[in-house]
C-alpha cells in the first residue's frame, strides 16, 4: 500500500520489487505518482505487466483488510517496533509512505503493528524503495 509516493523511480521500485518478492497486487494511494510515468515505467521493467496495480481509498481498504483478518503493518519510527518481530506470513499488507513525511499518521494508526528497519550505520534513513524491499521479502518470509 503506497501512501503519497511521490518519486516515479521510487514507486517503479517497489512495483518490481512487489514483483519479484510475489506480492499479489500494488494499490497506490491519493498523493502518489501516476504509476505509468515514463519513469515508474521504467524503473518498474515490465512489472506492470504481471502484478495488478491499484489506486484505492487506503483508509477504506485497511479496513477491509482486517475485516479479513489480514495483518496490516505500517512503517514507521514512533510506535514501532524492529521488523523481525512480524512473523513472516503468505498473507499481510504493508503500508509506506512518503519519502519526506512517511506515512500519514491518520492510516498508521489503523495498522496492527507499525515496524522500522533498524539503521546500524550513519545513514540519516533509508529510500523508501530499499525499506519496502527488506520488508517484503522478512515478511513474505
Amino acid at each position: 500500500l503506497a501512501d503519497a509516493v511521490q518519486d516515479p523511480g521510487n514507486l517503479g521500485t517497489i512495483i518490481r520489487t512487489a514483483d519479484a518478492a510475489g506480492i499479489d497486487a500494488v494499490v497506490i494511494g491519493q498523493g502518489t505518482v501516476d504509476p505509468y510515468n515514463a519513469k515508474t515505467l521504467r524503473s518498474a521493467q515490465g512489472s506492470h505487466f504481471h502484478i495488478p496495480i491499484l489506486k484505492r481509498e487506503l483508509s477504506e481498504l485497511i479496513e477491509e483488510l482486517k475485516g479479513k483478518s489480514v495483518p496490516v503493518y505500517g512503517t514507521a519510527l514512533q510506535d514501532a517496533v524492529p521488523f523481525r518481530e512480524a512473523e513472516p506470513s503468505q498473507s499481510f499488507a504493508l503500508l509506506i509512505g512518503n519519502e519526506g513525511s512517511g506515512v500519514d499518521p491518520d492510516l498508521l494508526a489503523q495498522t496492527d503493528q507499525n515496524l522500522y528497519v533498524p539503521i546500524y550505520g550513519k545513514a540519516e534513513s533509508l529510500n523508501v524503495a530499499a525499506a519496502a524491499a527488506v520488508l517484503l521479502y522478512h515478511l513474505r518470509g
